[in-house]
């Protein structure tokens, strides 16, 4: 009897534990100052497949796809601008990630320009996907710990960033002919410490809540791509985050089911621009 109760108090406290280990947040300006290291997107813009399994809704953004897709429609926003969308993000984690947590965030060309980060080298990961990283940077998905390391320590940072993209359009209402989209931004962020370990690894996922009509299977393709900045803001800011006292932040995200609410995306100048309100909020942020 007594090594039951034993037991059940045992059971007990490790739970307490588990659970408050769980819930710890990451500090992250102990790990400060961070280098951004790698932003990696997708080339093109491809539906969400209503079935992943059909073939006939398999993923768009395959290599040889890639191509052909470039020579038919070449001029397309959605393929064109694949490096805007990631030098978009690559402004907005340098701008988002200090103001929300108060960390130092390296300068992208202190970063660049060092010995540590000259020494990495690319990734092959995505060698049979149409991949694209932002301007100067290489891919890095997967980065080992001894290089992160050895290329921290020579950089100065405490911590490196690691965000690979993926830029989708969502179905909102009717069909693909007649209909209303909107995009889907996937963002898997990785946070690796000095020592080259993994702190937070994690995928969130941001539904930009300006609708796109489709009429006669038409779209306008610029002023949808420009949507797309919003569903990175709102990415990036719930990766910052996590950072956070929630408590703090109630204005930004819903504590209830954790979800990325309506947010202006940054203009320019650094200003923020209203976002209209949707019917359909976003989709929560999915712990890998």
């Amino acid at each position: 009897m007594k090594k039951n109760v034993v037991f059940v108090a045992l059971a007990a406290s490790a739970s307490i534990l588990l659970a408050s280990c769980g819930s710890t947040k990451i500090a992250i300006q102990e790990h400060s100052p961070v280098a951004v290291f790698s932003i990696v997107g997708n080339s093109q813009v491809p539906w969400v497949a209503d079935d992943p399994n059909n073939p006939d809704e398999a993923d768009a953004d395959g290599v040889l796809s890639s191509v052909v897709n470039k020579l038919i429609d070449g001029q397309n926003p959605e393929i064109v601008t694949a490096l805007d969308r990631l030098d978009y993000a690559d402004d907005s984690i340098h701008q988002i990630l200090p103001e929300i947590t108060g960390c130092e965030v390296l300068e992208k060309n202190v970063v660049l320009s060092s010995e540590g980060y000259d020494e990495l080298k690319p990734s092959y990961f995505n060698l049979l996907a149409s991949t694209k990283t932002a301007t100067g940077y290489k891919d890095l998905t997967t980065l080992g710990s001894k290089n992160a390391r050895i290329a921290m320590s020579k950089i100065g940072a405490k911590s490196a960033i690691v965000l690979n993209f993926t830029f989708q359009k969502k179905l909102l209402k009717g069909n693909k002919w007649n209909g209303e989209l909107c995009g889907l931004v996937t963002m898997k962020a990785k946070l690796l410490n000095e020592r080259g370990k993994e702190l937070l690894n994690k995928t969130y996922v941001a539904q930009t809540t300006e609708r796109t009509k489709i009429s006669s299977h038409k779209y306008d393709k610029d002023s949808f791509v420009n949507t797309l900045k919003e569903g990175i803001d709102s990415a990036i800011r719930m990766f910052a985050l996590e950072f956070v006292d929630n408590s703090t932040v109630t204005e930004e995200v819903s504590e209830a089911k954790g979800q990325a609410i309506a947010l202006p995306a940054r203009s320019e100048s650094g200003a923020e621009e209203s976002a209209p309100a949707t019917e359909s909020p976003a989709e929560p942020a999915k712990a890998e």
